[in-house]
């Protein structure tokens, strides 16, 4: 949100002082934003300082710290600055300055957190007067969403200065079952729930960009999350100290709070390594024009003397919290070191402890060993010191990477028929860096002769490999990439060189994923009670696929087994009659009685006493709720899970106005299987060689679906297209048809013909 330069003094006025009554009314927000209300006790509450019991302690020390942020009683002010967002809201940032210097006595010379302190020695040690004596902080943010809904968020300096949550990590090398237990009680004391990512994260979060959801490692419970209204904090594995705060992303927020159609919260929503889109929204982040806004004037001033942040020994006016991992506002590292659970081996503690020493000496971690010197913690992992020390060995080679990127871009490229031109960045970001090889070193440009992509593609240019296309203005003479050269010496040399060192890779790898519908069947709740069947095997939990457990989505088999388990269970076979069942009362009631609805007045109701087995199943699945499950074969891996009938991709025929001779054809519904309109737009129109149109907001046509587009193009193409989308070639004879990587199933294309147009002769 404050990603850009200025973005916090945008619009804003002189900076106004609240009132007492104001300040009074901002501080009960806070503390209601901050704390769960039943552990909430006000912020003029006294704090016995002889005896530190559990959370009454903890939470009175924390609002004790909110109470002076805010109402100022030993000194300074509360200011308030009107701001224009970017997204053209309105927002209101409360600034606190300075306290008197005199008031850091209490917690001035605290000390830093060693292996020898527990957590409560460590909150014991956070200041419960304003830590900040040198500098004027941003403590918190009102500002309206598109929703008009009013939010208030606290800020990191303010966040800063209280207790981190619970971290991911144990904070102190030997912790005990009840200090962890006590621990977790008083971090359940916040409201905001707290999300941990990888080191490596944080240099992208500190840039401005949000956090995508394949970089959450751990992530609240739907509970925590609808409490806090989808507010969270961010932090670093191994550094407890808030990074960043943001709201999780609405689409994200939904599914996991509030799956739909009875699935789980793990399958509902995608989070983790391999997960696609924003997680978390960013509102202030570590790096952003609001921490610039709090930067000390002079770091040699704000080093001497102030208050010192318990976690790490850093005074809170240095410009990075008091944190020594916050570094330059462009990366956070670790502080904490890993507790491994077995350490019980005194031999693999001392190993652990000699080889943590060798990596606090390790070259590429110098600058932030020597800020943490004084503070006896781990700032490198064991694994990170390994793979430098492996990578220094051998030093790859990054314009021969350079070189066999772009020769493996460019028969992507021709392989899949993108369109040309392409700018010189989407080539960059999609093609180039994408054929790197995943198994081997990455490519640094910076490490190149090149340095920077346009010098290299130039260069490439001139030797006659590609054609680049200039800039509007002429300006730029790398701006796209225009042409590729087929027939090039190099590239027709590399191209043989890939098939003999890939070949044998691709025939046995490169299979086409075909997609199928496969029937399932929801037990409807009143039949589950009627015959009293096993919950466990009505809610599917032993499924075979993790999608499914738990979300009494099943299969046809396991529909048909809890059946005839219950005919075995209570004894129903009938003597008499060869493959005959006989039919009780529970049976009756859940399958062959008739609803009010269906019932007239004079129709009598007639229950039989004996039936056949396959009849008896037959009526058994018409009772049951119909859903699908979209599977990607081979591999049997299910991409989607729902109620009713699968969505369908729908084709229609209709004549062109004015002509009843020419054709147009409409597709619709492709996105529910991850096709992109566009790019099938493209797609068609080179293999059949016609005029294509994407329309968002067809007129005269049922309304689209969000995200989702028509395509309309010129001829009749419904066969031609059933053939392209389901990879049955045998279907048209068109060679456009052929190759295909759709691979739908049949039953989910609809073609229909408008009147007039005649079918097609086979």
């Amino acid at each position: 949100m404050f990603a850009k330069e200025g973005s916090s003094t945008i619009g804003g006025k002189k900076d106004a002082p609240l009132k007492k009554s104001d300040r009074r009314k901002l501080r009960d927000r806070s503390l209601d934003i901050l704390f769960n209300s039943s552990s909430s006790t006000g912020g003029n509450d006294s704090a016995d300082n002889s005896d530190y019991n559990t959370s009454e302690e903890w939470t009175s020390r924390a609002e004790k710290l909110i109470n002076d942020a805010i109402i100022a009683p030993k000194g300074g002010d509360v200011l308030s600055r009107k701001l224009k967002l970017a997204s053209g809201h309105l927002a209101t940032l409360f600034l606190r300055t300075p306290s008197p210097l005199t008031d850091a006595v209490e917690h001035a010379t605290c000390d830093k957190a060693s292996d020898h302190q527990s957590y409560d020695d460590i909150i014991k040690s956070y200041p419960t007067t304003w830590p900040y004596h040198k500098t004027t902080q941003p403590i918190l943010l009102e500002y309206e969403d598109s929703d008009r809904k009013l939010h208030l968020v606290p800020l990191l300096p303010l966040l800063a200065a209280l207790p981190p949550p619970l971290p991911s990590s144990p904070l102190t090398k030997v912790v005990e079952e009840s200090s962890i237990t006590e621990a977790s009680n008083k971090s359940s004391q916040y409201k905001i729930p707290n999300i941990s990512v990888h080191p490596e994260v944080s240099k992208y979060i500190c840039r401005g960009a949000d956090l995508m959801s394949a970089g959450i490692r751990t992530f609240p419970s739907p509970w925590a999350l609808r409490q806090s209204k989808g507010l969270v904090t961010i932090s670093i594995i191994g550094n407890p100290q808030p990074a960043a705060i943001g709201f999780v992303d609405r689409t994200l927020f939904r599914d996991y709070c509030y799956p739909k159609n009875g699935g789980n919260n793990t399958s509902s929503c995608g989070l983790g390594i391999g997960a696609k889109g924003v997680g978390v929204t960013i509102v202030n982040c570590y790096g952003d024009d609001l921490w610039k806004l709090g930067l000390p004037p002079s770091a040699k001033q704000c080093e001497e003397g102030g208050s010192l942040n318990p976690l790490t020994g850093g005074t809170y006016d240095n410009g990075n919290y008091g944190n020594a991992g916050f570094v330059d506002g462009k990366y956070v590292y670790r502080i904490l070191q890993q507790v491994e659970e077995d350490e019980s081996d005194s031999v693999e503690e001392e190993n652990a402890s000699e080889d943590e020493a060798n990596n606090n000496e390790d070259t590429a971690c110098e600058e932030t060993a020597n800020k943490m010197k004084d503070l006896n913690v781990a700032v490198c992992s064991e694994d990170n010191g390994k793979e430098e020390s492996a990578n220094n060995e051998v030093e790859p080679d990054h314009d021969d990477i350079l070189v066999t990127a772009f020769f493996t871009s460019l028969l992507q490229i021709l392989v899949n028929k993108t369109p040309l031109p392409i700018p010189v960045s989407t080539y960059y970001a999609k093609h180039l860096m994408d054929a790197v090889s995943v198994t081997g070193p990455k490519l640094d440009l910076k490490q190149t002769a090149y340095k920077k992509i346009g010098p290299f593609l130039l260069d490439m240019a001139a030797e006659g490999v590609i054609e680049l296309g200039a800039s509007k203005d002429g300006k730029d003479k790398c701006a796209t990439l225009s042409g590729i050269v087929k027939n090039h010496p190099d590239l027709v040399a590399f191209k043989k060189k890939w098939k003999a060192e890939n070949g044998a890779m691709t025939t046995s790898q490169d299979k086409a994923i075909k997609k199928a519908v496969v029937d399932l069947f929801i037990v409807p709740r009143h039949i589950a009670d009627n015959l009293q069947l096993d919950k466990d095997e009505v809610m599917a939990i032993n499924a075979k696929t993790e999608e499914r457990r738990g979300t009494g989505f099943l299969t046809k088999k396991e529909c048909n087994a809890i059946i005839e388990n219950y005919i075995e269970k209570e004894g129903l076979k009938d003597p008499k009659g060869k493959g005959k069942v006989l039919v009780n009362g529970p049976l009756c009631d859940a399958i062959y009685r008739i609803s009010k609805k269906n019932k007239t007045p004079d129709q009598e109701q007639e229950y039989p006493t004996s039936v056949k087995r396959k009849d008896l199943i037959e009526k058994f699945f018409n009772k049951m709720e119909k859903g699908y499950a979209l599977v990607e074969m081979p591999g049997s891996r299910i991409v989607r899970i729902g109620r009713g009938q699968p969505p369908s991709v729908d084709i229609e025929v209709e004549n062109r106005q004015g002509n009843k001779r020419k054709f147009l054809t409409r597709i619709r519904g492709m996105e529910e299987y991850g096709i992109d309109g566009k790019s099938l737009s493209n797609d068609v129109s080179h293999r059949f060689a016609c005029s294509a149109s994407v329309e968002t907001n067809p007129v005269g046509r049922p309304a689209l679906k969000k995200n989702c587009v028509e395509i309309v193009f010129q001829g009749r193409l419904d066969v031609e297209l059933t053939a392209l989308l389901t990879g049955d070639e045998n279907m048209s004879t068109h060679g456009g048809a052929k190759n295909s990587d759709y691979n739908l199933p049949k039953s989910v294309i609809n073609v229909s013909l408008r009147k007039g147009i005649p079918a097609k002769k086979k």
